[in-house]
């Protein structure tokens, strides 16, 4: 059984393999979904992008500094493949010199496994009776139950979860089963690490805010979201294998086309304000705050944020700021 601070921490993970599963800039209603080789023809239109481009080998960091602070930022994946090797020496010195580590959100503190059970699950729960059957049609209701079966839980089993909630925890499952494993995801080993340099931890987000990014989704961009989950899930594990690889890579251009692309496959306009957009917005004043005290932060937070044409990058840069890619 997956604890809930994996299944939050595969909450951004999932969105980009469940919205690269749904083309478009078109948003579809219910009667009008693409069909699974319309789907598979424009990801590999964006992957043949993605692939055309290249990074210096390892993963993106890059340091945002003034006279006595400096912010290093490391994009990051949730959930890895165990063989993976993607440290290098540019990184390890990076965290070994930080005071302070920030990510996303709390998920291990008891506070946070509580406003995981409070926060986070009660808004992926209906609340007024509803069910996932009621709100979806027959024809992509066939879809979804499908692909449960695929992972061996039948869809009455997800019938109180909300359509975005149903979404994330099929991916989760399915990314589990097929070799990917949340405790090789790039936070855990951070935090592993920085525990035991005796760092600091600081969060840019509550649990309520990140799961508010995903429950406050209109319903339709919710159903989307699920639906695209559900019809590509048998090409998921390639596609993140496919995300991960431009991550290692360190080609921000193209990990941008397949996760964080408003005009590319997948994004619903909703769902890419609600997820990407709106959050990096927040995060600016937050992570500005931190040059007010001296010293050294590093900041890791899910790879998609540092990428695409929204990115937290370059709204620092909009600023004002100088960032300065490292690697």
């Amino acid at each position: 059984m997956l604890r809930l601070s994996h299944l939050l921490s595969m909450a951004l993970l999932g969105l980009s393999l469940i919205v690269g599963c749904t083309p478009g800039t078109v948003e579809p209603t219910q009667s009008e979904r693409p069909s699974l080789d319309e789907i598979r023809a424009e990801y590999q239109v964006a992957l043949a992008k993605a692939q055309a481009t290249n990074g210096p080998g390892s993963p993106a960091l890059w340091s945002l500094a003034d006279e006595d602070t400096t912010i290093y930022m490391f994009g990051t994946v949730h959930l890895l493949r165990p063989e993976l090797e993607w440290r290098y020496p540019i990184f390890d010195e990076a965290l070994a010199a930080a005071d302070t580590v920030i990510f996303e959100v709390d998920m291990e503190s008891p506070e946070a496994q509580q406003a995981l059970m409070t926060d986070f699950m009660a808004r992926g729960m209906y609340q007024d009776g509803r069910t996932l059957r009621e709100v979806l049609n027959e024809a992509d209701e066939a879809v979804i139950e499908a692909a449960m079966d695929k992972v061996g839980v039948p869809l009455d089993a997800f019938n109180t979860q909300e359509p975005w909630m149903a979404g994330i925890s099929l991916v989760a499952m399915k990314m589990v089963a097929d070799g990917f494993d949340p405790n090789s995801g790039v936070e855990k080993v951070i935090q592993a690490d920085a525990q035991t340099m005796g760092k600091a931890f600081a969060y840019l987000e509550s649990i309520s805010e990140q799961a508010d990014a995903f429950d406050l989704l209109p319903e339709e961009a919710q159903i989307e979201l699920l639906y695209g989950a559900a019809i590509g899930l048998d090409d998921s594990a390639a596609m993140l294998d496919d995300m991960v690889a431009e991550w290692a890579d360190g080609d921000v251009a193209g990990l941008g086309i397949l996760v964080a692309d408003p005009d590319g496959m997948g994004f619903s306009k909703a769902m890419y304000d609600s997820v990407l957009v709106e959050r990096n917005r927040k995060w600016i004043p937050r992570i500005e705050a931190l040059l007010e005290d001296p010293g050294t932060v590093l900041v890791a937070v899910g790879s998609g944020h540092f990428a695409g044409p929204d990115s937290v990058i370059l709204m620092l840069e909009d600023k004002g700021y100088t960032v300065e890619r490292l690697n």
